[in-house]
């Protein structure tokens, strides 16, 4: 029982007032002089020894299962928090903060798996209070298990950043995925290609598969230029990235996408030599000579394959 964000009565008050009433049953049972006596007094006397401590038991996990519930609501709280003051670390190029912070997610994640299991252990023995053991399971369970920019919920299908909280790679686990162009300078591949490359190409089979790597809006889906059927989306941590030359695109203009949702598919279009994904992530302060975010660090040691 829950009211005004705090449990109304401890489970020693629970189990009192569950007591007395459950007394008050076997002193009705010891005064009735019928024909029955000494059967319904039996019987009386049989469900206080056999539901007295099931019932008070059931109390008591509930009452423990809406405390745990309030912790869990609060780190919620403070995961979030975090993971706002980790951004804005980002945002600020403050390495030391972003550390912080990355530890602070990192503990409050790790605390919202045990407090899930914890609640639903405690729920699991409160039967008798079901309506309301089954709405706080379901919060919970739909909380946990959603895929989630701060490296909880993981799903077992993506490859997550090991430096940068949030980040997914772009392509799923057992897909061939080369580095084919570096950032930086180069060799123009192609007529009309740049010498100063803004991202990083990946080879990839045509038509695979292509997934935000951090959650945000889409500002561009379609023709973009040299980039092909393009995707842009602006991050939630400040960053524009572009995910070019797509066979197609799968999101629309305005739309609000998670990490790991599906925006496009592998092609070759605009100026692009053959089926590849054109990664581009620019910085929140970005311009034509500095700030590029160059993907193969924040991927550093879990890239499927480089060159």
């Amino acid at each position: 029982m829950v009211s005004g964000g705090t449990v109304s009565g401890d489970a020693s008050s629970l189990s009192n007032v569950l007591g007395e009433y459950l007394s008050d049953i076997e002193g009705l049972s010891s005064t009735w002089k019928g024909p029955s006596y000494d059967n319904i007094q039996t019987k009386a006397s049989n469900f206080v020894s056999e539901y007295k401590g099931l019932i008070v038991g059931q109390m008591e996990s509930f009452a423990n299962a809406c405390n745990l519930y309030l912790e869990y609501v609060t780190c919620k709280q403070n995961l979030e928090i975090s993971k706002s003051n980790y951004n804005q670390a980002v945002s600020n190029q403050d390495s030391a903060a972003m550390s912080t912070y990355s530890n602070s997610i990192s503990n409050y994640t790790s605390r919202l798996n045990t407090l899930k299991s914890e609640i639903q252990s405690a729920l699991a023995s409160a039967s008798s209070v079901s309506l309301q053991a089954t709405a706080i399971n379901a919060d919970v369970t739909a909380e946990a298990e959603s895929p989630s920019t701060s490296g909880g919920g993981e799903n077992p299908n993506y490859i997550y950043s090991a430096k940068y909280p949030g980040y997914v790679f772009p392509f799923e686990k057992g897909v061939n995925a080369p580095v084919t162009s570096h950032v930086g300078r180069r060799t123009a591949p192609t007529e009309g290609a740049s010498t100063n490359h803004q991202g990083t190409d990946i080879g990839a089979a045509n038509g695979t598969e292509i997934h935000a790597i951090y959650s945000g809006k889409v500002v561009t889906s379609g023709s973009f230029g040299g980039y092909g059927n393009c995707v842009r989306i602006q991050q939630d941590d400040g960053n524009l990235t572009y995910y070019g030359h797509c066979s197609k695109t799968t999101v629309q203009v305005g739309e609000r996408v998670e990490a790991g949702d599906v925006v496009g598919n592998v092609g070759s279009t605009g100026v692009s030599t053959g089926p590849h994904l054109h990664l581009e992530i620019r910085a929140a302060d970005y311009d034509s000579t500095k700030n590029l975010i160059d993907s193969e660090d924040i991927f550093e040691g879990v890239w499927p394959e480089k060159v």
